[in-house]
């Protein structure tokens, strides 16, 4: 039957995406909201609203923290367990365990958490470039030392650099102490003192004994500079 399909519908991407670009508690109220609406939209009982609402809750607690792009599918995979599962008791429950659209069910259920894992996957970059947000899979790329900004400054800064690397050390230690995100801090770390590349000579960790520009120089025209 028609309505087997709507096991497919890949409703729990948004949930997805938005936990992924803002936050668990923006990604809840959109679970519920989207989730009424669709069964509202689909006539189809109380089951497919919680069909629904328990992907979208399982595929946005599963990305709360993504490291890398490949988490995205494996999200995806657990949200189809998820609805299989839920397919599997719900056949139970009514009866129809036995008969034959049950497999069909149970596959597209299955398919259809890992096509919303692909589409969150699919949409991100765009997502990132059109709306300007920063994904942690965004951070990991700006956190790969062969950015040409963070080459630049080991080149020309080799202090600043060092500084830099031990720094995000750091505050990595201190953000998971805290229970903060670390990823975030690392990065910002990378990247606090990038201006210096300007002026390199002028920092004190870039100066070899003895080669202090600033001593002669005015306060006011160290400062400024």
């Amino acid at each position: 039957p028609s309505t087997s399909y709507y096991y497919f519908f890949p409703i729990a991407a948004g949930a997805m995406m938005v936990r992924l670009v803002l936050n668990s508690e923006v990604a809840l109220i959109y679970a519920i909201f989207s989730s009424l609406l669709s069964g509202v939209l689909l006539k189809e009982g109380i089951f497919l609203p919680v069909y629904y609402f328990v992907g979208s809750i399982v595929g946005a607690h599963t990305l709360a923290w993504c490291n890398q792009r490949s988490t995205l599918l494996k999200a995806g995979f657990i949200v189809g367990l998820t609805n299989l599962l839920l397919v599997l008791f719900n056949g139970l429950i009514v009866g129809s365990f036995f008969e034959m659209r049950i497999f069909l069910e149970l596959l597209l259920g299955l398919a259809g958490g890992v096509t919303a894992g692909m589409v969150v996957l699919g949409l991100t970059p765009v997502v990132e470039s059109v709306f300007g947000y920063t994904t942690d899979i965004k951070l990991l790329e700006l956190a790969n030392l062969d950015q040409p900004i963070l080459k630049d400054m080991l080149m020309r800064a080799p202090g600043t650099y060092h500084h830099s690397m031990v720094v995000g050390n750091l505050v990595e230690t201190a953000a998971k102490a805290i229970n903060v995100n670390p990823l975030l801090a690392r990065v910002i770390a990378y990247y606090h003192d990038i201006g210096k590349i300007k002026k390199p000579q002028y920092f004190v960790e870039n100066q070899r004994a003895g080669d202090n520009r600033h001593d002669k120089l005015a306060p006011s025209m160290s400062s400024l500079i």
